[in-house]
């Protein structure tokens, strides 16, 4: 399964959704506790999560050939669903 590019695919449309819960979050304040006590987990993981993968998905990007800002740009919008991949030889660069 992780050497299967449709599940990584997927994977990274689950990240896009996530930008957009977050994004609506921050635009339409959710009124539900639940929502709102999940909105909060998703961009402290965001928060946190985003600089530690960018440090580690420049050296992958870097050893796949793949240039520092498309590395950067493609580990925001998509995280480990785009690096990961890249480092187990599912991406090419």
């Amino acid at each position: 399964m992780l050497k299967s590019r449709g599940f990584w695919y997927l994977m990274m449309a689950g990240a896009v959704c996530g930008w957009l819960f977050i994004i609506t979050g921050l635009v339409k304040p959710f009124k539900n506790e639940t929502l709102k006590k999940i909105w909060k987990s998703v961009a402290m993981t965001w928060i946190f999560g985003h600089p530690l993968e960018l440090a580690v998905s420049r050296g992958i990007g870097a050893a796949a050939g793949i240039a520092p800002v498309k590395t950067i740009v493609k580990t925001v919008i998509y995280g480990f669903t785009w690096w990961l991949p890249v480092k187990l030889g599912v991406f090419k660069g």
